[in-house]
């Protein structure tokens, strides 16, 4: 009986320690090669090129946001000078660096594509994309005057009148 009750506690135990071993395999995300950028040209919402100029990490990945200022459009908002791109988890973005984006919109965000051509401007061939349009400067004269340059203003206003000049 003694040696019946060692062998199912020793069984017992055995099966304890095999089922509870975990037994997972790891797995990553690879990307298969890159469509042509003429391809993902056709399947993006906004194609563009830009220097990141503000990086705004959150530890919610979906909520976290990059401002690209855009030199040149292929296709999306055309006239807009800056972009605000949402994160896919995914991509990896320099402050200050030149870079060629593919996107597309989730709702009302534009996130880059998760396995696509996306990459620093010196990588991507953009030549069987054609010529891009440039967005639109703001006009100068459409700005409104500072508030320092109104104060500057009626300085000289009052010294005119004091007869300083």
């Amino acid at each position: 009986m003694k040696k019946g009750l060692l062998a199912m506690m020793a069984l017992s135990l055995t099966l304890g320690l095999w089922l509870g071993a975990d037994h997972s395999t790891a797995s990553a995300l690879s990307c298969a090669e890159p469509r042509k950028v003429t391809e993902e040209l056709k399947t993006s919402d906004a194609v563009f090129r830009g220097t990141l100029a503000s990086a705004h990490p959150k530890a919610d990945i979906s909520k976290s946001k990059y401002v690209f200022q855009v030199s040149e459009w292929w296709k999306g908002e055309s006239d807009a000078t800056t972009v605000t791109l949402y994160s896919n988890g995914w991509e990896s973005f320099e402050t200050g660096k030149e870079y060629i984006v593919f996107a597309d919109k989730s709702g009302e965000k534009l996130k880059p594509h998760l396995c696509g051509n996306t990459g620093p401007s010196s990588s991507v061939d953009v030549t069987s994309l054609g010529e891009g349009s440039q967005p639109e400067k703001p006009d100068p004269s459409a700005e409104s005057p500072r508030p320092g340059g109104i104060l500057a203003g009626l300085i000289e206003l009052i010294r005119f009148l004091q007869g300083k000049y």
